[in-house]
């Protein structure tokens, strides 16, 4: 019977209402993992504590806050004068010629200081209170700001001031070293009101859009009444697609913040390796995404008539005939799975074993169906009998 237009035209319908569900969901998911990140990253004080100290431990960064801190040591002390009023009268005039060796003993111990477990401990509590500043901010209050021009600052003074109690013909440098003279400028206050709304929006929608994303590609898999395997690899197309996004707009990111928000090329080194530190967890949800992509749609494809998939499910069949072989397989596999991927969050691992065990089960089942069919026997061809001539 051939098919009705009122028939085809639903199931058309219905077709692109699927096709919604999904798209709706995979740009859910993407905003998921950015509002998590930012949650997670920006947001939670032990999470920053823990990239603080990776920042800290990378010898780029390690080299660019020497340099602040030397540079910030010279601009605020004349060392040529500390040491003409330390020097005896007659020993004076090599105040200059000392002052020009103690430069390259700055640089020296700069860079040993900030290598130095102390040290970088220092580094890491510095940055917890801008960072704890900075959430404030971000809530509302901007009473942390009143010392530093509405802007969100790094003040590295402490480490200056450490820097320069290597020297002990320093008298009362704290006096010497004004508060601002080492800030690192995190957040302009031009940009206080936008960095507000984006994170209050974020931090709302964190905790449940994914559940949004989730409920989307269940309802798009429910309605695809007899093309679910279709559907489950174009959501698998879709998650490769998540992950690609993910990593390219980490990676343009990063490329604009580098070249065009960096003014001197000796800092761009340090500025790279930071954003890579800041981002890594991005990166790793997107890796995430687009593995699980990837395995969506090969087990899309692996279930379905094609040829080579028929033959793949023949050569695994003797495995899946066992039950306790086939799922000590599927375990042992999921758990090098997961301790390959970054997944760095709970609910990520339960939606993928979730989503791994629904799927080996359905190949299984079908594995043991075509085992269990009766083998079609071709009839025998018919013999031709030759007739004798008279």
């Amino acid at each position: 019977m051939s098919e009705t237009p009122a028939s085809h035209s639903g199931s058309r319908s219905r077709i692109i209402g699927i096709r919604v569900l999904l798209v709706v969901g995979v740009l859910l998911t993407v905003v998921s993992i950015l509002s998590t990140y930012v949650k997670r990253e920006a947001l939670d004080p032990d999470r920053f504590r823990q990239t603080s100290q990776e920042l800290i431990a990378n010898p780029a960064i390690q080299q660019q806050v020497a340099a602040t801190l030397v540079d910030a040591f010279n601009n605020n002390v004349d060392v040529s004068a500390e040491l003409q009023s330390k020097l005896p009268e007659n020993l004076q005039g090599l105040a200059g010629p000392l002052a020009g060796i103690s430069s390259g003993l700055v640089d020296q111990l700069a860079g040993e200081l900030v290598t130095r477990p102390r040290v970088q401990q220092a580094f890491v509590e510095i940055s917890s209170v801008s960072q704890a500043a900075f959430v404030n901010v971000l809530h509302g209050d901007t009473r942390a700001l009143e010392t530093s021009n509405g802007n969100v600052v790094l003040d590295l003074r402490p480490l200056v001031l450490r820097l320069g109690d290597r020297f002990g013909f320093v008298d009362n440098l704290a006096s010497k070293v004004p508060q601002d003279s080492a800030r690192i400028t995190i957040l302009k206050s031009d940009d206080l009101k936008t960095a507000q709304k984006v994170t209050h929006w974020l931090e709302q929608i964190a905790n449940f859009v994914w559940i949004l994303a989730l409920a989307c590609f269940v309802a798009a898999i429910w309605l695809a009444h007899g093309r679910r395997r279709q559907e489950v690899r174009a959501l698998g197309i879709g998650f490769v697609a998540v992950g690609i996004l993910v990593l390219l707009a980490r990676f343009l990111a990063g490329k604009y913040v580098v070249n065009h928000l960096v003014a001197t090329d000796g800092v761009k080194p340090a500025v790279s390796d930071a954003w890579n530190i800041l981002t890594d967890s991005l990166a790793a949800a997107g890796w995430v995404a687009l593995v699980f992509g990837i395995l969506v749609a090969v087990g899309a494809w692996l279930v379905g008539p094609g040829q080579r998939a028929s033959a793949a499910r023949t050569l695994v069949a003797p495995v899946m005939e066992r039950a306790e072989v086939a799922w000590g397989s599927f375990v042992v596999g999921m758990l090098v799975l997961i301790w390959i991927l970054p997944i760095q969050m709970f609910r990520t691992t339960a939606i993928l074993v979730v989503a791994g065990a629904i799927g080996f089960f359905v190949l299984r089942r079908q594995v043991e169906f075509e085992s269990e069919a009766p083998a079609v026997v071709a009839p025998p061809a018919p013999v031709e009998v030759e007739s004798e001539q008279p």
